[in-house]
């Protein structure tokens, strides 16, 4: 059998129930690997139609916004695996609402599932990252490069994400550990009917308008970077690299661009 770069590896998956997860725990079914796949409603999640006979397949419950439930997540893994070679840093919600209007408890509820939670698994699993120089790849959003209108919260607990992370990129340059965030375009997710609306409840939108990418198409992607230790930021569409460079170059224009694309979104909330 032709070796691949996945072959006997262990791999964990945040948000594997569904979406990006879903896809990537179905993609990576296909080779004899070690699946560790970490949800809230981690009993539901079935057996792929295909998979390899060599796949060792993992199920374990973690509601990323509950501390108990991570340390619970993080020990068990310990006692089962001794490296881990890719952590799919996948899960995430959203949050739609005027900077005015989002609740406090909105904020902190995005914050413990985006930023908190991802921390504190990262942070437990670090040792066994380090044992197998091992590669993070976090699933993210343009909306972490710029404050979105529209998406306060979600914008802000993604990009102090980003900056968590990439503190802890270069702090163990020297021990062979990849970090990297990929900003992904608009997805073919439940992410907008999963997420928060501005008082806390269960937020019901539309998906978003124009092309979308299927979750397959992202978790090829994905692996992808997996491969890759020396990406860092990966934007792969035009719209993620235009705010990505605008940023920096004409903030102004790019603030009147965000305000025409989403005057809909956050004028209505």
């Amino acid at each position: 059998m032709k070796k691949d770069f996945w072959n006997d590896r262990v791999v964990v998956i945040t948000g594997a129930t569904s979406g990006i997860g879903k896809a990537l725990y179905e993609e990576l079914a296909l080779f004899p690997c070690e699946l560790v796949l970490v949800a809230r409603r981690a009993a539901e999640i079935e057996e792929p139609k295909n998979k390899h006979e060599g796949v060792i397949i993992h199920r374990v419950a973690c509601d990323l916004s509950d501390p108990t439930s991570v340390l619970d997540a993080v020990e068990w893994i310990q006692k089962e695996v001794s490296k881990i070679d890719i952590l799919f840093n996948n899960a995430g919600i959203t949050a739609h609402g005027r900077f005015d209007s989002l609740s406090m408890d909105v904020y902190r509820k995005t914050f413990a599932t985006n930023f908190f939670g991802p921390i504190q698994l990262v942070r437990g699993l670090l040792p066994l990252l380090l044992a197998a120089k091992g590669n993070i790849v976090t699933t993210s959003t343009v909306s972490a490069l710029y404050g979105v209108p529209g998406r306060a919260a979600y914008s802000a607990s993604k990009s102090a994400l980003h900056a968590a992370l990439e503190s802890l990129r270069i702090e163990t340059m020297e021990e062979g550990l990849g970090v990297s965030l990929v900003c992904v375009p608009y997805t073919d997710t439940a992410l907008r009917t999963s997420g928060l609306d501005a008082s806390g409840g269960i937020l019901s939108e539309a998906p978003a308008k124009g092309k979308r990418k299927t979750a397959k198409e992202v978790a090829h992607v994905l692996m992808s970077v997996a491969k890759d230790k020396e990406a860092r930021l990966v934007t792969f569409n035009l719209s993620g690299r235009f705010l990505e460079w605008m940023r920096f170059f004409s903030p102004k224009f790019l603030e009147k661009i965000l305000y025409k694309k989403l005057y809909s979104d956050f004028k209505s909330h």
